[in-house]
């Protein structure tokens, strides 16, 4: 922290709880989170985060089981416990500047959270909705009306009306908005 407040002629603020930070956050640019003292629920790091701060995550373990969720959350930097005075400011340097930090020693986990991520594709049970189904669905998750998919897939509205019903009557859900949320919440689709 001494070292903090000797390189940056900026207000260091230290605190141990979410509440005190709450207090304080109007206060900060960037908040460094240790994430041995988050919530599973990264709560913390969500507040900070619509706050429109920049957050850095500090971990102790470079497979900490938060890491995957933290990453996918996109903060502006992972900070590892090993890191060095030098390496510490050069970090906060290039955060400061608008750019993503990450500590090389989490840089491979990270890496393969990030083709996990890439890779995803969504797990569609065959047995509910045919394929024609699905891709209308798909761009019913995307906000297409009637008239967009009809262009899109090259059928006719009358065809498309037919296949929205369809998929409701199957899915047992009233509308098409909720049509896409159980499809969402079941991991079938992806946006």
């Amino acid at each position: 922290m001494e070292l903090l407040k000797k390189k940056w002629q900026s207000r260091i603020i230290a605190l141990n709880d979410g509440k005190a930070l709450d207090d304080n956050l109007y206060l900060c640019d960037l908040v460094i989170i240790d994430v041995a003292l988050e919530c599973p629920d990264l709560s913390l790091t969500k507040h900070c985060l619509a706050r429109n701060k920049k957050v850095v995550a500090w971990v102790d373990q470079p497979d900490h089981k938060l890491l995957p969720k933290l990453f996918e959350m996109g903060l502006n930097g992972y900070f590892y416990n090993g890191m060095e005075e030098e390496e510490l400011l050069h970090a906060l340097y290039i955060i400061q500047l608008g750019k993503r930090y990450i500590n090389p020693t989490l840089a491979n986990n990270l890496l393969d959270e990030y083709v996990r991520i890439q890779n995803w594709q969504p797990s569609r049970p065959d047995d509910i909705l045919s394929k024609r189904e699905w891709e209308v669905l798909q761009l019913l998750s995307k906000g297409y009306n009637n008239f967009d998919i009809a262009s899109t897939l090259y059928l006719s509205d009358k065809t498309v009306k037919n296949y929205v019903s369809s998929i409701l009557k199957k899915l047992n859900v009233p509308d098409r908005t909720n049509a896409v949320l159980k499809a969402l919440k079941q991991q079938w689709l992806h946006i």
